[in-house]
């Protein structure tokens, strides 16, 4: 493993995980309705909390210079990283899209519950944690580690911000839902 990446043009960078993650996403999403593409890409953040756009921003940010580096990063095949990182990657990327497909298959509107929300309230983002670290490793790069697990952070206070929104929308329903289903996974 390398603390930083070496850029250079190649067949076998970083762009493979991260367009087989674009592929796999496009094609799930395609089945939607554009009522249902509107909901799963609705941003629940209140327009007037300038702290909470700046660290949506910032979390854009951070996943656009990540994304750009992996490009021009070879991926490192050291057969332990490598494998660790293709597993964690398919992890994550199974998981999104079972959980688009349950998003997919709940009335729009309502709060999704089943498939994978049975275990996360928030699957999708676990799932995408999980390509982008999955990448990360395979790339080998400690740096695109630690960027993968800042923007972890900064997910993590939009998803704060996104329950919030979630029980103002849903009430007692999503309270109860909430007290049921762990945040992330398991406990967290």
């Amino acid at each position: 493993m390398k603390i930083l990446p070496e850029f250079r043009l190649g067949i076998v960078n970083g762009w493979i995980p991260l367009g087989l993650y674009f592929l796999a996403l496009i094609l799930s999403i395609l089945p939607y309705s554009q009522e249902a593409r509107i909901w799963l890409f609705q941003n629940p953040v209140n327009r007037g909390q300038k702290i909470l756009l700046f660290i949506r921003r910032l979390g854009q940010f951070s996943m656009m210079a990540y994304i750009l580096m992996m490009i021009f990063t070879p991926l490192n095949f050291h057969l332990f990283v490598f494998l660790l990182g293709v597993l964690i990657f398919f992890s994550g990327l199974f998981l999104e899209i079972s959980a688009l497909r349950s998003f997919r298959m709940a009335p729009v509107g309502q709060p999704v519950v089943v498939g994978p929300y049975r275990i996360s309230r928030n699957p999708q983002w676990v799932g995408l944690f999980l390509v982008l670290l999955g990448s990360a490793v395979a790339a080998g790069i400690w740096l695109f580690i630690v960027m993968v697990l800042v923007v972890g952070v900064i997910y993590h206070i939009q998803i704060l911000d996104e329950e919030a929104s979630c029980i103002q929308k849903f009430g007692e329903t999503y309270r109860s839902y909430m007290e049921r289903i762990p945040r992330y996974f398991l406990f967290f």
